[in-house]
């Protein structure tokens, strides 16, 4: 339990742009359901089963409220403080960690909304303390995602992907940035060579988007503007930093005058000094650089956990991740939570009529009739099943509508779509709104009332 140390800051201002074929712009990002709860659920339960009694929220202004009731809806006990940000601005990340600069008053855990995991996050606070860092981030493996299929007609599924570089002794994260950013090769710096005998390189880790910050590194971001985005941005910068050297010269014995004063906005000015730190530093036989002094006398220094291969980790910010973790969710959910009669998968306050389902999730609201055979699948709030009809391996969203006598297999069926009765569909991504004929029959296809839509990826 670290409440008095950290705070703990939770982005969920993003606007879903890489999942607009289940959007199309009217859903929010983070209450997208996975099974009974809303994806911002899931990495506040993250934070309040490390112990942390309150967190600080950042969302869209026009969105705060209908989040708000969201949230009062589930189990959570977590204080919540709602920061907002301008509904009509385009913040990034570290944009966001900016505006609340003022709310800042101790190191912060930065979560992202998207994340759902079970890994424990002490391993890497334990690092962050054990080495005075200036950031360390969690990594994990690999996703669940390796056997799943998106419904609709088939794409190439073009994975994002970072290149990663970490000292497999200390754990010191020494090269970060996105594959997109090289063509067929990548240049090291030689410096980072001969600072580090052993470099591991990894092209297919995933960032779990947390990250522990010195409070230090917001008051350096409120002079650095032109740093936009988190991962993108702020990370590769800190990280090249590490390797520089604070050199400032001494002041002239007689002016008192600095000729090397550094700019304003120059990072090492914003690194605290602690006198105590620094003498026992000097008598430490601690060495992880194998040179002349520990960590080779750098100030900044920023360290990656990779989670256990036991642990799982996913970030929703793709379709194919959505359907994933919707898919697994009932193999998935009690590693999770351990407590089953506080987190069930179906809500107290869904109409269930049906007696032959398997492996299903349901949210408030959900009306599912009899004579339904429902199987593997996830209904999300205020939905309506009506008899005769056959699910499997499926998402039905909020407020869809399935007739009598449908029959749906391995599909996503957006919010206030409907699907009329005597339709069968097969591998189909139904669109918000979206009202499927009676009688029709489709398969691998998107059926969208949005022109021009993009790929699924």
């Amino acid at each position: 339990m670290f409440v008095q140390e950290f705070q703990a800051v939770v982005l969920a201002g993003g606007r879903g742009t890489r999942l607009p074929e289940l959007s199309s712009g009217e859903s929010i990002k983070c209450l997208l359901h996975i099974g009974p709860f809303p994806l911002l659920f899931y990495p506040l339960h993250t934070l309040q089963q490390h112990g942390f009694q309150d967190a600080i929220v950042i969302v869209l202004e026009t969105q705060k409220n209908e989040i708000q009731e969201a949230l009062e809806r589930t189990p959570l006990k977590l204080k919540i403080d709602f920061a907002t940000i301008p509904g009509d601005t385009d913040f990034g990340t570290a944009d966001s960690l900016r505006s609340i600069s003022d709310k800042i008053k101790t190191d912060i855990i930065v979560v992202s909304c998207d994340i759902i995991t079970n890994a424990s996050l002490f391993p890497v606070v334990n690092k962050f303390r054990q080495h005075n860092a200036a950031i360390a981030c969690l990594l994990f493996s690999g996703g669940i995602d390796s056997d799943v299929t998106v419904p609709g007609p088939k794409s190439k599924n073009k994975a994002e992907r970072d290149l990663i570089c970490i000292n497999p002794d200390s754990n010191r994260l020494l090269f970060c940035a996105s594959t997109s950013d090289f063509e067929e090769t990548m240049d090291i710096n030689g410096h980072l060579m001969r600072k580090n005998e052993k470099m591991e390189v990894y092209s297919r880790l995933i960032d779990s988007h947390i990250y522990i910050m010195r409070k230090w590194i917001i008051d350096f971001l409120q002079k650095k503007e032109n740093i936009s985005t988190i991962k993108g941005e702020l990370i590769p910068y800190i990280v090249k930093k590490q390797m520089c050297k604070n050199l400032q010269a001494p002041k002239d014995a007689q002016s008192e005058v600095n000729h090397n004063i550094k700019p304003e906005n120059d990072i090492f000015n914003f690194i605290p000094t602690n006198i105590l730190d620094e003498k026992v530093r000097d008598v430490s036989l601690f060495n992880d650089s194998k040179l002349n002094e520990p960590y080779d006398g750098d100030l900044i220094r920023c360290y990656a956990l990779i989670a256990p291969k036991t642990s799982m980790g996913i970030r929703i910010n793709t379709t194919l991740n959505y359907f994933a973790i919707n898919q697994k969710l009932a193999s998935l959910w009690e590693k999770i939570f351990n407590d089953k009669d506080l987190y069930k998968l179906i809500s107290n306050n869904a109409e269930v009529k049906s007696t032959q389902i398997k492996d299903i999730a349901i949210a408030d609201y959900a009306k599912l009739s009899e004579k339904t055979s429902l199987t593997n699948s996830i209904f999300g709030p205020s939905c309506v099943v009506n008899p005769k009809t056959i699910i499997t391996n499926t998402i039905i969203m909020s407020h869809a509508i399935i007739e009598e006598g449908c029959k749906i297999l391995n599909s996503i069926v957006c919010s206030h779509a409907r699907v009329k009765k005597g339709t069968t569909l097969k591998s189909c991504l139904i669109g918000p709104n979206f009202v499927v004929e009676e009688e029709s029959d489709h398969e691998k296809v998107h059926l969208t009332n949005a022109d021009g839509f993009m790929e699924i990826e």
